[in-house]
């Protein structure tokens, strides 16, 4: 992969504080709008909170990783009030939401073996407890639907896939960033 971790931060300025709270206002309503499309496309369960993770790339590259944090906890907040979909806003607070924050820091650690072991361990412990607390808040739906074939086997079935997912998302999700901070910013954001 391409991307440096200097590469991220390379052509931010020094932003104003209005700057950073406007930016963060905008990203927080279109996660929003992406959260609330979620009862327009049901199907789109997993991915809209992966998309509306995907928006805070442009915050952390834009203003840095306070105001993403800052962006994320708002976006956290109100997704709780105000979006009906408790199983997708579970999704984005638990870990859709602030991993591509975390996924600059974890970066940061040289070796390849130990930066993918520390990634597997955040994401095996937010999907654990995604399905505790999706267990006892939703009783009459059951996590499993559809692998009943797999028997005691559907619990590890599913994490299994699940980290098939995470492995193929946390690639998409360095491809993204680069294309941001290499072609979008640099073609786009600063064109004269």
């Amino acid at each position: 992969m391409l991307l440096n971790n200097n590469d991220l931060f390379a052509a931010r300025q020094k932003r104003s504080r209005a700057f950073c709270v406007a930016l963060g206002g905008v990203i927080t309503a279109l996660v929003l709008l992406l959260m609330f499309m979620n009862t327009i496309f049901p199907m789109l369960d997993y991915a809209i909170p992966t998309y509306a993770g995907f928006l805070m790339v442009v915050v952390i590259s834009e203003a840095g990783s306070g105001w993403a944090f800052m962006t994320y906890a708002s976006c956290a907040a109100l997704c709780l009030l105000m979006s009906p979909d408790y199983q997708a806003n579970l999704l984005f607070i638990l870990f859709m939401g602030y991993y591509p924050i975390l996924y600059v820091y974890l970066r940061r650690i040289a070796n390849a073996r130990l930066q993918r072991l520390a990634k597997l361990v955040i994401f095996n412990i937010a999907v654990i407890t995604y399905a505790l607390i999706f267990k006892l808040l939703f009783t009459s739906v059951d996590l499993f639907e559809g692998m009943e074939k797999f028997g005691k086997w559907a619990a590890p079935a599913m994490l299994l896939m699940a980290n098939v997912f995470f492995g193929i998302y946390d690639r998409l999700l360095g491809n993204l960033i680069e294309l941001y901070t290499i072609w979008f910013r640099k073609k786009i954001l600063t064109k004269k």
